[in-house]
């Protein structure tokens, strides 16, 4: 059934410099448990902790990498290889080399679907990064506070971080369209308490720090440390604030969050000077890489929900020289997920951390082929156009059975052949993982209960 939201929206455009509420020290805020948020019992057997989320916006050709279909026409199969794994009987595309050795860990789901032909990459960004399988009637292609709430944003609210660290952060860049940011990356109705922390750095920079974890101007360290003064700047600030319906959303609770600007964890977290030469190395010294070893360091301190945009909004959209676009983006790609399974492996902590990789669509099983209304620009002899009647996406971690690949798709990874599986399945099922009961609910901003999925708990992954 489709999700909806109530029948009366409710429209709130955040006007709160966000950079000045981080930097007076609101930023564990958006971590902390929402006061009447509707929580059922705790799901048994969660073995979650943190999820990864690693984003591939554009959508990769699944043929060429998770779903080889080595007997189908060259136009289809494209130019990768099966390789063998470390598991008999699963190959992956040869651009893969260092995952292979690591597919003992992985579970692909070769079936992820929406079931229908969509227009375009924003509305498959609010259904799959919000968990749900149709557009809010609200739906726009520029974020608003009618959009429905990211899944780490859902996360933070039901499930913070016990360090008062931020529920959820996304990293280096934000989806834009069109210079607007795209659904997906917030809380939506939710409110603006638990949109997710938007990091746009360069992690592989030189120099790389954040910002937002420095003090405004006039507000030293000296004076953040002394509670009482922060308080009372703090009070002094929401004077103004209040009128601001994303300010008053703050609770009285939520004051132990002030520390955050001072607080070794979340400075630690961010300095990759940290990490040896080597694991720095491993990940790959590129934005790619850095930003997913980030990602790990964040998951180790605390936070819940960290997803890795790769590339902005089409970097996967190979509408046009796929092999071109392949050869440069897979190498890295390759480098830096490899690197963190079996870095989460050896530090112990993949058994606690769900490591989803993921896009908003697949492409097109034959090259060149265009497809009626999905998309202004036509794939050229050499590129696919959009698909969303099958792709794939790989789960690991946190219980997730390796070595397993689900799901059938026809002879060309095209169409499902055997059961399928929708955006709203995927995000039950990180919520079963992270211990959150499906049948949960939370409060928008006007205080009305709402489920937060209508999906089913792929159980076939544990």
């Amino acid at each position: 059934m489709p999700i909806k939201l109530a029948e009366t929206a409710h429209v709130h455009n955040v006007g709160v410099c966000r950079r000045e509420l981080l930097q007076a020290g609101f930023l564990g805020a958006f971590g902390m448990m929402l006061p009447d948020a509707l929580a059922a019992a705790p799901v048994r057997g969660a073995k979650a902790k943190n999820v990864i989320l690693l984003w591939m916006p554009g959508g990769p050709p699944q043929m060429q990498l998770w779903d080889m279909k080595p007997d189908s026409p060259s136009q289809c199969r494209g130019t990768s290889k099966p390789i063998k794994t470390s598991v008999p009987g699963m190959p992956l595309g040869s651009r893969l080399p260092l995952t292979a050795k690591l597919a003992h860990h992985l579970s692909v789901v070769r079936t992820m679907t929406l079931n229908k032909e969509d227009e375009n990459h924003i509305p498959g960004h609010q259904l799959l990064l919000g968990g749900i399988d149709e557009r809010p009637s609200t739906f726009k292609f520029y974020a608003t506070r009618n959009d429905w709430p990211s899944i780490g944003s859902v996360i933070s609210a039901l499930k913070p971080a016990e360090t008062g660290l931020p529920g959820a952060i996304h990293l280096p860049v934000r989806i834009v369209f069109e210079g607007a940011p795209c659904p997906g990356e917030t809380a939506g109705w939710l409110g603006s308490k638990f949109d997710p922390w938007l990091i746009e750095q360069d992690p592989s920079s030189p120099g790389f720090k954040v910002p937002d974890l420095a003090p405004v101007a006039g507000m030293t360290v000296d004076r953040l440390a002394n509670r009482k003064q922060l308080l009372a700047d703090v009070d002094a600030y929401r004077k103004d604030l209040d009128k601001d319906l994303g300010a008053r959303q703050l609770t009285e609770a939520q004051k132990k969050a002030f520390s955050l600007t001072t607080s070794s964890t979340m400075r630690n977290a961010f300095d990759l000077d940290k990490e040896s030469g080597a694991v720095r190395d491993r990940y790959g010294r590129h934005t790619f890489g850095q930003s997913v070893l980030l990602a790990r360091r964040l998951a180790q301190a605390g936070v819940r929900f960290v997803q890795v945009n790769l590339g902005g909004l089409n970097h996967w959209d190979y509408h046009s020289g796929e092999d071109a676009g392949m050869d440069r983006d897979m190498p890295k790609f390759d480098q830096s997920y490899s690197a963190l399974i079996e870095d989460l492996h050896q530090r112990g902590m993949l058994a606690e951390t769900l490591v989803v990789c993921m896009s908003e669509m697949g492409r097109n099983p034959v090259l060149g082929k265009a497809v009626t209304g999905a998309a202004v620009n036509a794939s050229t002899p050499d590129g696919r156009n959009h698909w969303q009647w099958c792709w794939s996406g790989v789960f690991a971690g946190a219980g997730v059975v390796g070595g397993a690949m689900h799901g059938e798709s026809d002879e060309w990874a095209g169409y499902p052949n055997s059961k399928a599986y929708y955006p709203s399945d995927m995000g039950a099922t990180i919520f079963h993982a992270m211990g959150i009961p499906v049948e949960s609910e939370v409060r928008d901003i006007q205080g009305r209960p709402v489920g937060i999925t209508k999906g089913n708990v792929m159980t076939e992954l544990f």
